[in-house]
């Protein structure tokens, strides 16, 4: 695949000017093995994310700019949210290209190891997942009510 585009990942300033207000363009991966994967495969393109969280459904965030042959620059917001591993940004026909081709590069990325854990409330369940020598693993346990309920307290969820 030729490369259109140039990635660098951005810091939080920068992704709370460039990327407020933009919304999902498309998921990076199609299996749930992907989207374990997914992280890892970040990782060793563009080292640590903005943030990590324990909420399953807001994990992690990268800022990444694309920056075309000519000198544009478009702004996207690499995330796993509630539908998974995605990229969001603006809707119009250059960062829908940067969109797919920074997809391509992270999903063909030799994934880094890692160890998450964290929290799917939905289930509700802790979740352990990560990847080990290449090979994405995830563990779940389903919690209590009362689990439940001091997790919610702990991360601030209405409850």
């Amino acid at each position: 695949m030729e490369s259109r585009f140039e990635f660098k990942a951005q810091d939080m300033e920068t992704m709370n000017r460039e990327t407020g207000g933009t919304s999902k363009i498309r998921n990076i991966a199609q299996t749930p093995e992907g989207e374990i994967l997914c992280l890892g495969q970040l990782k060793t393109l563009f080292g640590e994310p903005l943030y990590i969280s324990e909420d399953l459904e807001d994990q992690y965030a990268y800022c990444i700019m694309a920056v075309d042959g000519d000198g544009k620059e478009i702004y996207l917001h690499a995330y796993s949210g509630p539908s998974g591993a995605a990229i969001g940004g603006g809707q119009d026909a250059d960062s829908r290209a940067a969109a797919d081709e920074l997809a391509e590069r992270i999903v063909s990325a030799h994934p880094s190891d890692y160890d998450y854990e964290g929290y799917y409330m939905d289930g509700p369940c802790s979740v352990k997942m990560g990847v080990r020598n290449g090979e994405p693993y995830m563990e779940e346990e389903s919690l209590s009510e009362e689990e439940m309920i001091k997790l919610c307290e702990e991360m601030g969820f209405d409850i």
